[in-house]
């Protein structure tokens, strides 16, 4: 299948909006429930115009914003074997997302993509430019040049920073000069495309995102825009996205202005998004589904001090007596009570087993009773999880990545990850139980009470003799 044939050029989709969304979804065997159309953008789309790849009929799929795409709404993630993406593609599932981050994921895909490469949506990012384990070091450096050239003082939080940027902006002052920092992050970001194609065996990827983006000013950096454009015009990436892990609400309240303002066109986000976190995250979600904004949700458990005594019996019974643990409840709830934001969530899916089991979640069909008890009881065990904020970050005297690190204990403690926690914890360079003074700010700004300063010395301890 040829570049153009697989895409909607930008120009031409805002051009071809003649039959309605809802008339269109339903075109082939796609599968969305009421609250989905609640959540639509007011865009008109050809049913012509939809791209299909890998459908199945006991799959549900729903148009992934303006890429067009028509997604499972399971999405398979780092994780597997050739088998196992092999039956995943025959169950309906139809993209599969990487990283230069994931380890050696690109390189185990390549024999598998050299014979699926046309039936899936493929993407890729790149990692540790404007966050995931870290921002690049240059860029830190570039950037604390440019406050310190803006504001008299480059030292401290890089959000903090930020915040104060945008207020001697309201008041009529110029603009900092983010152009050395743009350039390093362009040129991070056009290397590992070119990294990702090579390690992938492909010509092109569905999207190339910027892996994990924790500072909101990256949007200010247009030289990063111009880079994905070039990598556009040379037809090695057909959009642009980013997931992120950290500083959530105000990375995607920049990414809606930015939308709005352009030259950007940000088509796909992954935010780290649960139930808990989710109220929260709403009116900048909902913001960015009216611009046809397409979202995977990932992270959808977050870390959890809550048990659900047995109250998850009543649910059972309403789903006709199967059983769901706590990862699974919240992915039934990313995908049936996000009001139409959330087009799909992706899973690390690693097994036979775990394919049986998850697959089958897209498509379950749950009724007003059901959905009412899945709502209670995932907000009652999700009470306590990590917003992933930044907030802790933020406050801390002593620079700790405290979100990073949570998120390696969440990768440590939920997701059975412990490989790439200890990766990622050996990134950061230092252990945080000896850093941290206990001093409690953290705690105190932390919306969910989340047990920081226990968490930082319990990651600590599982990661023993990484810096030593």
């Amino acid at each position: 299948m040829s570049h153009d044939q697989n895409r909607l050029g930008r120009r031409h989709f805002l051009k071809r909006t003649a039959v309605s969304v809802g008339a269109a979804a339903v075109a082939g065997p796609a599968v969305l429930g009421a609250d989905r159309k609640q959540g639509a953008p007011e865009v008109q789309v050809d049913a012509k115009d939809l791209i299909w790849r890998g459908r199945n009929a006991d799959m549900a799929y729903t148009r992934m914003g303006r890429t067009n795409f028509m997604v499972s709404r399971i999405v398979q993630g780092w994780g597997g074997n050739e088998t196992l993406w092999r039956r995943l593609l025959a169950r309906g599932v139809n993209y599969i997302d990487a990283a230069r981050g994931y380890g050696n994921f690109e390189l185990e895909l390549k024999p598998f993509l050299q014979k699926q490469r046309d039936k899936l949506w493929l993407t890729s990012k790149a990692t540790d430019v404007a966050g995931y384990s870290k921002i690049d070091d240059e860029v830190v450096k570039l950037y604390r040049a440019a406050m310190k050239d803006y504001l008299g003082d480059g030292e401290g939080d890089l959000l903090a920073l930020h915040k104060k940027v945008v207020e001697k902006q309201k008041q009529g002052g110029d603009k900092p000069d983010l152009r050395p920092a743009g350039k390093r992050m362009a040129k991070l970001y056009s290397q590992q495309l070119d990294e990702s194609l090579g390690r992938l065996g492909v010509k092109d990827v569905d999207a190339y995102f910027m892996h994990g983006i924790e500072i909101p000013w990256i949007f200010d950096c247009l030289e990063v825009w111009e880079a994905y454009e070039n990598a556009h015009k040379a037809g090695k990436a057909k959009h642009f996205g980013f997931s992120t892990h950290n500083h959530q609400k105000e990375v995607l309240a920049a990414a809606v202005e930015a939308n709005a303002k352009g030259p950007w066109k940000i088509d796909l986000i992954m935010p780290g998004v649960n139930a808990e976190s989710f109220d929260s995250l709403k009116p900048e979600l909902a913001a960015l589904k009216k611009q046809d904004v397409g979202f995977i949700a990932m992270k959808t458990s977050g870390i959890k001090n809550r048990p659900v005594d047995g109250r998850e019996k009543k649910f059972e019974s309403l789903v006709g007596g199967k059983s769901y643990n706590e990862w699974e409840r919240a992915k039934l709830w990313m995908l049936n009570l996000t009001e139409g934001l959330i087009d799909a969530v992706i899973m690390q899916i690693k097994s036979n087993e775990e394919m049986e089991k998850d697959v089958p979640l897209a498509s379950l069909k749950l009724t007003a009773d059901a959905q009412r008890e899945l709502r209670t009881l995932v907000k009652y065990e999700m009470a306590g999880a990590c917003h992933l904020c930044g907030d802790c970050t933020t406050v801390c005297p002593e620079h700790i990545a405290v979100t990073n690190m949570i998120r390696y204990h969440a990768y440590h403690h939920q997701y059975n990850e412990h490989q790439l926690a200890r990766e990622l914890y050996a990134r950061a360079g230092y252990d945080p139980a000896r850093v941290c003074r206990n001093c409690g700010r953290c705690a105190e700004v932390c919306p969910s009470d989340v047990r920081i300063v226990e968490l930082l010395h319990e990651l600590s301890a599982d990661m023993a003799g990484v810096h030593a």
